[in-house]
């Protein structure tokens, strides 16, 4: 060889390095977020990956606006939702370790014009979603499809006269009331609005300056566009007023951003106090496990790692936020797409196991056995932990078992599962949703859905 072709062999191996070629593990990145992207499908999707305090991955893919064609980049914002519940929670937190909130005193104590029964609930109660407090954007009644002009007492209006759901700290049930009222007691002790005390208090120390609190979309070319997968394509979706998610889903932010609030809340921009309090979970009444931190993060485990997460989910918009403590690993993920085959949890997932070096989900289709079909089927009742349904129910058709989230008589779609054998199945939509069968010596059946970070335990009675 000369030394001539010596060089210009030289000179090849070095050009991917001098053109900061991706690492093979970016490549895998790339393939996950473009098949969830065509899959969902999904308008865009941004993704920020943190590791041992470096950004390891940033990218954005898709589109932000659709009609005018721009793309997403790693600085476009994005309606994060009930992401915006763990700055509320925050926000409590760092007032309970200034000694101006205490955790067991009733709503009414700071929000003395606050109607019966939601006034005599506690702050821990709303805070762990034990209130037993009606979801307002689960209510019939509530303007879904046209969220705009209302006030806060509108707002607050359609739950806090309602009856309570369960007796406080018996049950947990996902509520956005919860919250909605958290932010009004961070306006009432505080003294600012709430916008501003997250801005001062949150924000502006945990250096997020690409975050803000914005529901209107003003056209601006950083900010995404929300749509839903509607036939023919994407639809654009409703604007909104602040005053409809307010505490419980009004922040807008990037996944660069949201890895800050990582950085922020489990660093030196937080007391040891507050991210103590922000973490601390505690059972139900009955001894059931309750996740839910009242920092609003879900303190669980994935595949044996433990993470601390928390999803959104907004007119148009979805994210997810994951942080794994013990592996020094943050994912965020934003979105602007809405009735997707899968949320944007179930990428974070995915990519998890790609960054922590776990194998990929295999998933296969055993066969069913009529029998078993028959003896799995019917309406299964939600035990103590429930995330807005009360019942699932299951048919067997065509020799595939059937899901419907909230009961046979709900009018819920069917949703098909895949046969893993020994009793478990994957949803047929979504691989990462499991659920276990274990049928019991008196006919009866016990579920297990595994939602996620999240274990819904549901019975099916003998002879049901």
């Amino acid at each position: 060889m000369t030394r001539a072709t010596t060089l210009c062999a030289l000179l090849a191996c070095l050009v991917p390095m001098i053109a900061g070629a991706a690492p093979p593990l970016d490549g895998q990145a790339d393939a996950i977020v473009q098949k969830a992207l065509a899959a969902g499908p999904y308008p865009g999707i941004s993704v920020a990956i943190e590791q041992h305090g470096k950004i390891i991955y940033q990218r954005g893919f898709g589109f932000a606006d659709i009609e005018r064609r721009i793309p997403v980049e790693p600085d476009t914002r994005f309606p994060v939702g009930s992401i915006t519940k763990t700055f509320t929670c925050l926000s409590v937190l760092q007032l309970t370790a200034a000694g101006s909130v205490a955790l067991d005193k009733p709503a009414g104590t700071y929000l003395p014009t606050l109607t019966t029964p939601a006034r005599e609930v506690t702050v821990r109660q709303m805070l762990n979603h034990t209130s037993g407090i009606p979801n307002y954007t689960d209510l019939p009644d509530f303007p879904m499809a046209k969220p705009v002009g209302m006030s806060r007492d509108d707002v607050v209006g359609h739950f806090a006269a309602k009856p309570l759901l369960f007796k406080p700290g018996t049950m947990f049930n996902y509520s956005n009331s919860d919250t909605y009222l958290l932010g009004l007691i961070v306006e009432k002790v505080s003294g600012r609005s709430y916008a501003d005390y997250v801005r001062v208090q949150v924000l502006a120390p945990f250096g997020m300056k690409r975050s803000d609190f914005d529901a209107r979309d003003d056209g601006a070319t950083d900010r995404a566009r929300g749509y839903e997968n509607a036939p023919g394509g994407f639809k654009p979706t409703p604007l909104y007023d602040f005053e409809v998610p307010f505490a419980a889903g009004a922040l807008v932010s990037t996944p660069g951003d949201l890895l800050r609030y990582r950085q922020g809340l489990f660093g030196s921009g937080t007391t040891a106090k507050v991210r103590d309090l922000a973490l601390t979970t505690g059972p139900l009444a009955d001894g059931t496990p309750n996740p839910y931190a009242l920092g609003c993060l879900v303190d669980g485990s994935m595949d044996g790692h433990r993470k601390i997460t928390h999803a959104g989910n907004i007119f148009g918009f979805a994210a997810d936020f994951a942080y794994y403590p013990d592996d020094d690993l943050t994912i965020a993920i934003a979105t602007n797409g809405q009735n997707t085959a899968f949320p944007p949890i179930s990428i974070e997932r995915k990519l998890a196991r790609l960054y922590l070096g776990l194998p990929p989900l295999t998933p296969i289709d055993a066969p069913m056995p009529a029998e078993l079909g028959a003896a799995l089927a019917g309406d299964y009742q939600v035990g103590a932990f429930r995330m807005g349904f009360e019942k699932l129910g299951f048919v067997f058709q065509d020799g595939v078992l059937k899901a419907s989230f909230g009961g046979l008589g709900s009018g819920a779609p069917l949703l098909p599962l895949r046969h893993q054998g020994n009793g478990r199945f994957l949803s047929g939509m979504d691989d990462e949703v499991a659920i276990d069968f274990k049928q019991q010596p008196d006919g009866g059946v016990e579920m297990v859905l595994y939602f996620y970070e999240g274990a819904i335990r549901a019975v099916k009675a003998a002879g049901r």
